[in-house]
């Protein structure tokens, strides 16, 4: 009866095959297809790798890869109880317990499932991704913090742009353009209303001394805002379509193209509108 390095060699020459070559194909080293060849199953493998690369290896020779597996496993048997006899000529007539080469024997080589063995076949050795690079695990995690602060940052300088980009040197209050009074005037001296036309981005901020910001928010479409000022403010917003504010009687639109400007409530409360 040929041994499984018999038939295994036998069916590759039939293809008229190398080992090079079916070692390229079943991406199994050579070696090992050497050592199948030569019925040599011993490698610095685990049991189950070698379980695989044999059947891999017998169904790319187009054999029976079970049967090639049954064989291994009496062969497996055989070696158990060839290296337990050996031991016990060794030590004569001491009454030693042997440890079994195999953690649990089959009780014949039809038995054994080899369910395990094919799924190890199809699951890849997971690799952690700093040894993939050659790269010391604190080093790897060190890369990771500083890779997603320097994301955040990104994050919060776009939207900063975004929010403010081309705040210009802000227009005065003669370039409002006033629109018919919509909302009951306010009765303190100096009060102004924000009032979204559609969803819009809004900062107000004093314009003089430490510029301390009255309001920053985004107002929904329809919304209104009552703010108050004692003096000169700076409103910026991301559409002057989206944004109009009150003022007295008088409601004025922001001026195209602008994405700021500079208002004094209290001076264009108590003066008719502009007209422009």
């Amino acid at each position: 009866m040929q041994s499984i390095g018999e038939r295994l060699e036998e069916a590759r020459k039939r293809r008229g095959i190398t080992v090079r070559e079916a070692s390229e194909a079943t991406k199994i080293r050579g070696e090992y297809l050497n050592n199948f060849e030569s019925n040599t199953f011993k490698m610095n493998l685990p049991d189950i790798y070698v379980r695989g690369f044999l059947r891999s290896y017998a169904n790319y020779l187009r054999l029976n890869s079970d049967k090639i597996i049954t064989d291994y496993n009496a062969h497996l048997i055989s070696e158990g109880k060839s290296s337990r006899r050996d031991t016990r000529e060794f030590l004569g007539r001491l009454e030693l317990q042997q440890q079994p080469i195999i953690s649990e024997e089959p009780k014949n080589a039809g038995a054994i499932d080899d369910a395990q063995i094919e799924e190890a076949e199809n699951e890849a050795p997971s690799t952690p991704i700093w040894e993939r690079f050659n790269i010391e695990k604190d080093v790897a995690i060190k890369i990771g913090i500083f890779a997603g602060l320097a994301a955040l940052v990104v994050i919060v300088l776009v939207w900063g742009f975004l929010a403010f980009v081309g705040s210009e040197e802000p227009v005065t209050d003669s370039a409002l353009t006033a629109t018919p009074a919509a909302i009951a005037p306010a009765t303190n001296a100096t009060p102004f209303t924000l009032i979204a036309n559609e969803d819009v981005r809004v900062e107000v901020k004093e314009a003089d001394g430490e510029q301390r910001s009255l309001f920053f928010a985004v107002l929904p479409q329809g919304q209104e805002k009552v703010l108050y000022a004692t003096g000169t403010v700076l409103i910026y917003y991301n559409d002057f379509q989206a944004l109009s504010v009150k003022i007295g009687e008088t409601t004025y639109r922001m001026v195209e193209g602008k994405t700021s400007i500079r208002v004094t409530p209290s001076k264009l409360a108590n003066s008719p509108p502009s007209g422009n």
